[in-house]
């Protein structure tokens, strides 16, 4: 085989990588740029390389058994045709498409850079041996199918290798800003109040940070889901002022020791506990492990701390009760469950929100706030409670609560003209998801669709089959997408005896929406729970 035809192939092979690289990146930065848990996520999901190394089989075949130097390198042409079709036409551009688009921060970008030159060097190297004395007569079409399809193949590979070797200086980098941000963190000296739980952390992050505000003075809190060390980081590094007063920093734990980190770089004076559950449980191995995890905040404050917990989730109870510091309380909508310091009645929901009332230290505080659901009146609760515990005036931080804005995809109503949404779509429990249902039978109409939870290890089939079956005792339609959790679903739609007819199996997002715009009448209210990421949405395809 001519060094020219070699030359060509390896050229398209070389344009392939480069934009295969970036669809790779894409999962690698939700995996957090974890080579364990990407390569994990590429052995489940069976993630090769397909069809790159399909092009590069059939290519060497052809060359092999056509001769004749003019049609071998007018294959070699249409194969690297082929090549740069696959990658950058077939497969879209993750930058500006996906649930998760992939952004292109300086980490990713050298990361990006590092695989691309390292693949480089591996794309042109057949076509460099191809050259050299070694293959006068030209390379075997064996020999070049085979390295074609292990450069095919190398991508991930490469991406956990060039992370791998960036990492020395990624690190000192990291070392230097977190260091800008704990300095920043002492001149300002704010009231920081950790706040970390299974779920409902963002939610109450963002309730506590509004109420403060209103009631107590300038609060600093990361916006959206930011509750690592690094995004932390940089949130304080560009937004934090001298006049804030307090600061809320929510604490996501990965494994045991993520929040004892995340304590030692913003040590709380006062702790909010969501609740601990049996989400992550895929990361963790143990329910006994998340709580261990989870209590990291409540060992962290001082003994003359605050720590306030969810009453209703049995595990954040028993922490108030292990880790007490000098002012405890529990929050909750169950006192059946046990004492409450503070918790809610007359609970009832409508298209304008939440009506209830507070009972705080003997007395009654009527309540009302646009956010739906029992979960947010949970952070409600707990955000209330630590205000209150901080110094807050109960009336006014009652008050507040008019004011509260919901968090996106976090049961946040859209009303349309004709079909109205109640999007649950962030992530999902199974608290959260019989209270998404609740809402959904409060409010007008009902139609739901779901691929289901993620994320609850061995209970993670049970789990959705139970909230399946309440679906079917609320619902007149149901759609089930996606592959991920539908054996569970179906089985406790069967279960529940919920008509086949008024059943509908779909594998994307995509397909389900068509299917309510074609099915949808007036007045329809449509639950959508648990929009899985790109990670977990079905086979991915290379």
């Amino acid at each position: 085989m001519s060094a020219t035809s070699v030359w060509i192939l390896c050229i398209g092979l070389l344009l392939f990588g480069w934009r295969r690289i970036l669809s790779y990146l894409r999962y690698f930065q939700q995996e957090e740029y974890s080579a364990r848990r990407f390569w994990s996520w590429i052995i489940e999901k069976r993630a090769f390389d397909t069809r790159g190394s399909a092009t590069i089989l059939a290519s060497a075949a052809l060359l092999w058994a056509i001769p004749g130097s003019i049609a071998r390198i007018t294959l070699s042409a249409v194969a690297a045709i082929v090549l740069v079709w696959i990658a950058w036409r077939y497969e879209e551009d993750p930058r500006t498409t996906g649930k998760i688009k992939l952004n292109m921060t300086q980490r990713a970008t050298k990361i990006a850079q590092g695989a691309r030159l390292i693949f480089s060097v591996c794309a042109i190297a057949p076509a460099l041996m191809s050259c050299s004395s070694c293959y006068q007569a030209g390379m075997p079409p064996l020999k070049l199918a085979i390295l074609g399809v292990l450069i095919a193949q190398a991508p991930p590979i490469l991406l956990m290798l060039a992370n791998a070797l960036l990492w020395p200086a990624e690190k000192a980098l990291q070392d230097r800003f977190i260091a800008d941000a704990k300095r920043i963190l002492k001149e300002v000296d704010p009231f920081v109040i950790g706040i970390t739980g299974s779920y409902g952390k963002t939610g109450a992050k963002a309730a506590l940070g509004e109420i403060l505000t209103q009631t107590l003075g300038a609060t600093f809190w990361p916006r959206k889901s930011i509750n690592t060390v690094l995004g932390i980081t940089r949130t304080i590094r560009e937004q934090m002022r001298p006049f804030h007063k307090f600061a809320v920093i929510e604490m996501g734990a990965y494994n045991i020791g993520s929040i004892k980190r995340l304590c030692d770089f913003t040590p709380p004076k006062a702790s909010l506990v969501t609740a601990v559950g049996i989400m992550h449980l895929e990361r963790f191995g143990s329910p006994e492990n998340v709580y261990v995890a989870k209590s990291e905040i409540a060992q962290a404050l001082p003994v003359e701390g605050i720590l306030v917990c969810n009453g209703d989730s049995p595990n954040a109870r028993r922490m108030a009760r292990e880790h007490p510091r000098q002012t405890t309380l529990l929050y909750g909508l169950d006192p059946g469950a046990g004492p409450l310091d503070c918790f809610a009645t007359d609970i009832s929901f409508s298209e304008q929100g939440t009506r209830f009332v507070i009972h705080w230290k003997g007395n009654n505080y009527p309540a009302r706030t646009p956010l739906l659901g029992r979960p947010a009146l949970l952070n409600i609760l707990g955000a209330f409670t630590m205000a209150c515990a901080l110094g807050a005036d109960p009336a006014y931080a009652a008050a507040t609560l008019a004011n509260l804005e919901p968090v996106d995809n976090r049961l946040v109503l859209e009303k349309n003209r004709d079909v109205s949404y109640l999007r649950d779509a962030y992530n999902s429990n199974p608290t959260g998801f019989a209270a998404a249902l609740e809402v959904l039978r409060d409010l007008p109409a009902g139609r739901r669709m779901t691929p289901g939870m993620i994320e609850l290890g061995d209970q993670q089939f049970e789990h959705n089959k139970q909230v399946a079956s309440m679906a079917a005792k609320l619902c007149d339609l149901i759609i089930v997408v996606g592959k991920v959790n539908r054996e569970a679903l179906l089985a406790g739609l069967t279960a529940a005896q919920f008509p086949s007819d008024k059943l509908i199996v779909v594998d994307t997002r995509d397909e389900a929406f068509k299917v309510i715009k074609s099915r949808g009448v007036s007045g329809d209210l449509v639950l959508i729970e648990n929009d899985l990421g790109d990670l977990h949405e079905g086979r991915i395809r290379f």
